[in-house]
């Protein structure tokens, strides 16, 4: 088991009980943590956090208290400009397929549909292993969103004028006709498309990089049938004989160079948190929720058989969203992760620690098939009596209809990425001001780390613990400036220089 520790929940203050004792009195085989068990009068839902009834958190140093009423909105903190003027209500701003689109071109549905069974099932068509259905689903969106703007622009329009309202249903195309054989003057529409991107749309160099890698796995879908994948005689380049996959590539090379020099289309300023600031925020999330549980005066949710009250929601709401965030700071993975935890499956107990833990399958994480199997991410063991009176209790208020352990309230359904984006964006605005991102809070834990004296060993550790290279955390994750990394070299230098003239 990995364990590294990133939010010492152990830290949190020692109550005394409404009998008299304190947690730590009363649970000396585990005085470091909280302790809740059902069958103990002092965990009744409507006592404090853990069962506590009295006492008040000291002032923490990283505690943050929510910012002036006259603040800004959430909404009207602007990250991406450029994101903001694509949302005006113009024709061109959905461009992509229709979502009856295999309606309104049944021939482009067929192939859709065989195209995404070719990245997601084996075939000897491919010499590629088979892609997770989260990726496939990414290369499709692209696919599609192509397809749109090469019928309702591109091909009613003859040349690029957006000012044209686009026409939908004109014709029944097929890929075979819009990508009608492999040479190299076939590429001109994809090109044709980056430009519109460009001029229209203002896309980053990172966004056109991923447009081409899923264009790229339609272009092979497309030539499947016309040609062996490997007859190149090099596995590692299948279809390289292709001059239109070749020219393809060469696109995506040049986007891929040009996003590592690219400066960075957002503000940072609006979102960016000191690892500190958002420990700050988890403390002020549980916080909120113990100050529910003590007001609360209704029965278990567990003893619930009707519908639930809006208190007992909101106070599951409130309990879901501290965990989302209280786990993402001990283990700081990709959301998926959050949204895909399911009871028994990859979110388990450990009995031996009285610990829950996070268990990956290689099918379960993105880098799955170049890490395989992930060690159990163990959470600490003082979050399990939340994790348990959460899943025991108050998750049931939200109704779930899978056994995912997080839902969304209005639906019940499981998280998606947007709810998930939501959930913390607007927990660390309500306490900051900052609309930090879930996938921002990789890029703080890393450079938090790497600003501290923390070993190669560590740094190495760090970097399989959140499941990439150690380059990928230096090229991706590591977001100090050049002057904050040259530093160490400039103090260096100097501490010689001094010691030279002394002697």
């Amino acid at each position: 088991m990995l364990v590294l520790a990133f939010f010492r929940f152990d830290e949190l203050p020692n109550f005394t009980c409404s009998h008299g004792a304190s947690f730590r009195e009363r649970n000396k085989s585990q005085p470091d943590c909280f302790v809740a068990r059902r069958s103990a009068p002092m965990c009744s839902p409507r006592n404090g956090f853990f069962g506590c009834s009295t006492g008040q958190y000291p002032h923490r140093e990283t505690a943050l208290t929510p910012s002036a009423p006259k603040r800004q909105l959430f909404k009207q903190v602007v990250v991406n400009e450029m994101s903001q003027k694509r949302h005006r209500k113009d024709h061109t701003y959905d461009y992509g397929l229709p979502r009856d689109y295999a309606t309104v071109f049944p021939t482009l549905g067929a192939e859709l549909d065989a195209f995404f069974t070719f990245m997601t099932k084996p075939s000897i068509l491919s010499s590629e292993p088979p892609l997770r259905v989260v990726t496939a689903n990414v290369y499709l969106r692209h696919a599609k969103l192509f397809l749109g703007w090469y019928v309702n622009i591109y091909q009613c329009q003859g040349e690029l004028d957006p000012s044209m309202e686009p026409k939908f249903g004109t014709t029944d195309p097929s890929l075979y006709n819009i990508i009608p054989n492999q040479e190299k003057n076939s590429a001109t529409c994809f090109i044709d498309f980056l430009l519109w991107l460009r001029s229209n749309r203002q896309i980053s160099v990172s966004y056109e990089a991923n447009v081409l890698r899923g264009i790229t796995k339609m272009l092979k879908f497309r030539f499947a049938r016309d040609c062996s994948p490997d007859r190149t005689g090099d596995p590692s380049k299948p279809f390289d004989d292709v001059p239109i996959l070749r020219e393809l590539r060469k696109l995506h090379r040049q986007a891929n160079g040009q996003q590592r020099l690219a400066p960075r289309v957002s503000d940072e300023t609006k979102k960016w948190l000191s690892w500190p600031e958002y420990l700050g925020v988890v403390q002020q999330s549980l916080t909120e929720v113990d100050q529910l549980l003590r007001a609360y005066n209704g029965p278990d949710p567990e003893t619930v058989e009707a519908s639930f009250t809006v208190e007992q929601r909101r106070i599951s709401v409130a309990y879901q969203k501290y965990l989302i965030l209280a786990i993402f700071a001990s283990i700081p993975d990709r959301q998926r992760t959050i949204r895909e935890l399911e009871l028994d499956r990859s979110f388990v107990k450990d009995i031996a620690s009285d610990s829950w833990g996070i268990k990956h399958a290689p099918d379960d994480y993105k880098t799955g098939k170049t890490y395989g199997e992930r060690p159990l991410l163990q959470l600490s063991p003082s979050l399990t009596p939340a994790i348990e009176g959460f899943v025991s209790h108050w998750r049931l208020c939200l109704r779930p209809q899978t056994k995912h352990v997080f839902v969304q309230p209005r639906t019940c359904n499981p998280l998606t990425q947007d709810s998930v984006y939501q959930i913390v964006s607007r927990a660390c605005f309500q306490y900051t001001g900052k609309r930090t991102n879930p996938h921002l809070l990789r890029d703080m834990i890393v450079t938090h780390v790497r600003e501290s004296d923390a070993s190669e060993k560590q740094l190495e550790a760090l970097a399989l613990f959140m499941g990439h290279s150690i380059q990928v955390q230096r090229a991706s994750y590591d977001r100090r400036t050049l002057n904050d990394k040259v530093a160490p070299a400039v103090e260096l230098i100097r501490s010689l220089n001094s010691v030279s003239l002394m002697k």
